[in-house]
């Protein structure tokens, strides 16, 4: 990498870290979203009426405030471990309230206990038990039916036995009253009696006639329950009833299976591994069995000395635990990762210029830095907090063979909805496009230099059709976001009910009529560039991707760059061309898209990038430090 490229990129660095950590904040709550759909079938069909807080809801919310203390054991033994317990004491928040083992491990004769994380302040003592302990329980059954499970541990020889919990996913919920009114019925179960558990999730059949329930089905069995959870049928959510004429009555009940054996002391004095019996108890439930692991020299016990505070990643997404992304040249070897090794990596790649001489009317030659960028949906992964992901839409610099040398030759795809991913081929429907690198949050930069233009030969490579809609709410009634020039403009009647098109405007559809402006236009404005008036990227130059289906292609003031030939084909080729002249001094800028009617919307999904200008003042600057 030259001097001056690694100087540029300093200073970069310091221009761009305030627009990084600006956006980074937007992105960190942007998630898959769901889309209504007008017009329903009915007041409460979930296929279509949005539902904010469930059971469909539209939005998730940042994670619970999650604690931040780890537990280390060391001593002459080994694999020995625990976790800490964190919540709240008259002192203040984020205490070490109690370490639970998870693991006594074995060979110890003394042990000694450190607590870290963001806190201060906390100690412990660890007990040791030389003889025989029972450091582990592995369930071989889950059987079913349980209500209250009980564990037994007996034999092996014991001068005191071990005791342990069973803990177990809901396998079932019977229906007991079917009840009768319900419109649209939603299962809530309780919360699992383990912290670290998943909460069960089921919904319920019902008849549309009477309202009865007909059955109620598990969706998701979760786990951490010792005992079978109440299970509470609504009409609506908590959050989001149903308030007029709601349904009531219903009941069920569930059992569980055996999914984990959790010790609460670990005995002494075993020479042989004990009988572990899962029995129901008081209750139901049978067909579950584990087996018992003995070792010796085992932490049998925990006691803290000390709670300390402040041991909590406070607001639910964990600070300061993720590097903000930082620029890199992939025309330099090794300066950006490698999407092969760490395919989730983070960073801000260098847009890499095509060095080109256009001859201007006398035909002197002018010299311009030339990009190929494209835009495409994909997923992206912005905190180890939220490990999900997100979808957004962004740009990446596609490969050519001026830069195939120092490409990534990076598949391109776009990603959908569901998940799936769909290869981005070029118009014969065969060839792949490739790129640099990876498309990154806020890549390319573009760094560009004074009076040397820009331009940039621009792709729309989103998807086509249904999956060609924006994954984020669409407010259609907002101009150019929704009924095309010759729908008719004809107020809504407002019924006061989601029935109606005041809820359900027209262009809300999906898949959306062709006479509606569609989500996946896009242009490209250079935001405090000086620029022509052709190449500004203005709410009216906006073009759809190649082929697709709709009577609106591009907007009325699309033009093509005059002497950049063989580049735009027609109104339908996904293709645009853009001149920036840079006749202005050092400044961080950046270009993003201006689409009429869904510019905030587009910009907010990820369509944004950076763009410096340097000139001889800055340089100076550098170079006399």
């Amino acid at each position: 990498m030259t001097a001056r490229v690694i100087k540029r990129m300093s200073l970069a660095k310091a221009s761009i870290v305030v627009f990084v950590a600006v956006a980074l904040l937007t992105s960190a709550f942007m998630v898959k979203m769901t889309q209504g759909e007008a017009l329903p079938a009915n007041p409460t069909d979930p296929t279509a009426v949005p539902h904010y807080f469930g059971p469909w809801p539209n939005w998730v919310v940042s994670p619970a405030t999650a604690p931040d203390a780890t537990v280390a054991i060391t001593g002459d033994g080994s694999g020995a471990t625990a976790t800490a317990l964190v919540g709240a004491t008259p002192g203040g928040t984020g205490a070490v309230t109690g370490i639970t083992i998870t693991n006594p491990g074995s060979g110890y004769t003394f042990a000694t206990v450190t607590i870290n994380g963001s806190g201060t302040g906390a100690t412990a003592g660890a007990t040791v038990t030389v003889s025989g302990t029972v450091t582990a329980v592995t369930v071989n059954a889950a059987g079913s039916g349980y209500s209250a499970p009980v564990v037994t541990i007996s034999g092996g020889g014991a001068t005191t036995d071990a005791t342990a919990t069973a803990y177990g996913g809901v396998d079932t919920i019977a229906l007991g009253s079917p009840g009768a009114g319900y419109q649209m019925p939603t299962v809530d179960i309780d919360a699992p009696d383990d912290p670290a558990g998943i909460q069960a999730r089921a919904h319920a059949e019902f008849d549309l006639g009477t309202g009865a329930l007909t059955k109620i089905l598990v969706d998701e069995a979760g786990s951490g329950y010792s005992s079978a959870p109440n299970v509470v049928v609504r009409d609506g959510t908590i959050l989001d009833p149903i308030r007029d004429n709601p349904g009531t009555g219903a009941t069920g009940t569930a059992t569980l299976k055996i999914l984990s054996v959790t010790l609460d002391t670990f005995g002494a004095g075993y020479t042989s591994a004990p009988t572990v019996t899962i029995g129901a108890g008081t209750g139901t439930g049978s067909g579950a069995g584990a087996t018992a692991t003995v070792n010796s020299g085992g932490v049998t016990g925990i006691t803290v000395t000390a709670p300390g505070s402040g041991y909590v990643a406070a607001g639910g997404i964990k600070k300061f635990t993720d590097d903000l992304p930082g620029l890199c040249d992939p025309a330099v070897a090794g300066s950006c990762p490698d999407w092969h090794t760490t395919p989730n990596a983070k960073y801000i790649p260098l847009g890499v210029p095509d060095p080109k001489n256009y001859p201007d009317p006398t035909g002197r030659l002018i010299k311009a830095d030339e990009y190929e960028i494209a835009l495409v949906q994909y997923r992206s992964y912005f905190s180890s907090s939220m490990p999900q992901g997100a979808l957004v839409r962004g740009y990446v610099q596609l490969e050519t063979p001026a830069n195939a040398g120092i490409s990534q030759h990076f598949p391109l795809t776009n990603e959908r909805l569901d998940g799936t991913k769909v290869p981005i081929t070029k118009g014969d429907g065969v060839t792949q496009w490739f790129a640099v690198t990876p498309p990154q949050w806020l890549g390319p930069t573009i760094l560009a230099t004074k009076n040397k233009p820009v331009r940039v030969v621009f792709r729309n490579l989103l998807p086509i059709g249904q999956p060609g809609d924006l994954f984020l709410p669409t407010d259609s009634t907002l101009m150019g976001s929704g009924k095309g020039p010759t729908m008719p403009m004809v107020a809504p009647t407002d019924n006061g009910t989601v029935m109606d098109a005041v809820r359900n405007p027209v262009c809300t559809e999906w898949p959306k009529p062709i006479d509606c402006f569609l989500d996946n236009r896009a242009t490209l404005h250079l935001h405090g560039g000086t620029s022509p008036w052709i190449s500004d990227g203005t709410p009216h130059q906006w073009i759809t991707p190649a082929d697709e289906l709709t009577d609106w292609p591009q907007g009325v003031s699309v033009r093509a760059v005059p002497d950049m030939t063989g580049v735009d084909t027609g109104p339908r080729d996904g293709i645009e061309t853009f001149y920036y002249t840079n006749q202005q001094s050092a400044r961080l800028m950046f270009y993003h898209d201006h689409a009429w009617g869904i510019t905030r919307l587009n910009v907010y999904a990820g369509e944004a990038a950076g763009y410096l200008i340097g000139d001889d003042t800055e340089k100076a600057l550098i170079n006399s430090g």
